[in-house]
């Protein structure tokens, strides 16, 4: 029976992985629950809710294993408007995953309402699909547990969108928060971004979040690009959307490696 209760477990003070938080290459953990555990972490630093969480930069240092992980966090700037946190990720004596976020005072501005129109259709009367083909045959985990439906998938040209939705809480009995829901689903980005004219396999290796309002509803609105140059390096890049209108952007540095 495979182990879809929740995308970790916590074990005292440390947060064990589950086979549904699992990225498709291996016995390892995928980075949008490694983003959402430290979403999680920098929020739970704050009690004042006049911060709000603009800028989160989750930087994957390396392979997370199924292990046991420990978070830790440390404030960098606490001023009158503007906070800096910094969140880290242990697994054993290792390092392996850091996020910095940037919270920001809320303050009211005087000017025109935003145009806040989702130009895509959805989420309601679209057909669910798969982040990534079954037919590829990959390892179980958190790409098979995101639900996906597509508006335009990776055949599309120029952007791909989608809305996707999280069903499991990071942990058991604590639904995801809004900024956590958009941490985890937005690793997906790489993924679910137009295969291009380079094509290969490809991973990110950050994320970063900029977020002007927090995240309403379930399904979180993705219209993604994907820039990959013949070194072999490249920018996914995504604005956000609730079924309200934009929330933000986020984007990725991906590495490709060239198949045959």
């Amino acid at each position: 029976m495979r182990d879809n209760q929740a995308l970790f477990h916590p074990d005292g003070e440390l947060f064990v992985p589950s086979e549904a938080a699992g990225n498709p290459w291996g016995e390892l953990t995928g980075g949008g629950p490694i983003a959402g555990l430290l979403a999680r972490a920098v929020e739970r630093h704050t009690d004042d809710p006049d911060l709000f969480v603009a800028r989160l930069t989750v930087d994957l240092m390396r392979p997370v294993p199924r292990t046991p992980l420990a978070a830790s966090v440390r404030p960098l700037r606490t001023g009158k408007r503007l906070h800096v946190v910094e969140a880290t990720l242990t697994a054993g004596d290792k390092d392996v995953a850091h996020a910095t976020a940037q919270l920001l005072r809320h303050s009211d501005v005087d000017g025109p309402e935003p145009d806040e129109a989702v130009p895509f259709p959805g989420p309601d009367g679209i057909a669910g699909g798969h982040l990534l083909p079954p037919e590829l045959g990959l390892r179980w985990g958190v790409h098979d547990v995101v639900q996906v439906r597509w508006v335009a998938d990776q055949s599309a040209t120029g952007t791909s969108r989608a809305w996707m939705r999280m069903p499991l809480p990071l942990l058991p009995g604590e639904p995801l928060s809004p900024l956590g829901h958009v941490a985890v689903l937005v690793d997906c980005i790489s993924a679910a971004s137009p295969i291009g004219p380079i094509f290969g396999p490809w991973i990110n290796t950050d994320i970063t979040l900029y977020l002007h309002r927090p995240f309403e509803g379930e399904w979180l609105g993705m219209e993604i690009r994907r820039d990959v140059q013949p070194t072999g390096i490249g920018v996914a890049s995504a604005r956000l959307y609730d079924e309200r209108g934009p929330i933000g952007n986020a984007h990725e540095a991906v590495m490709v490696n060239q198949l045959g």
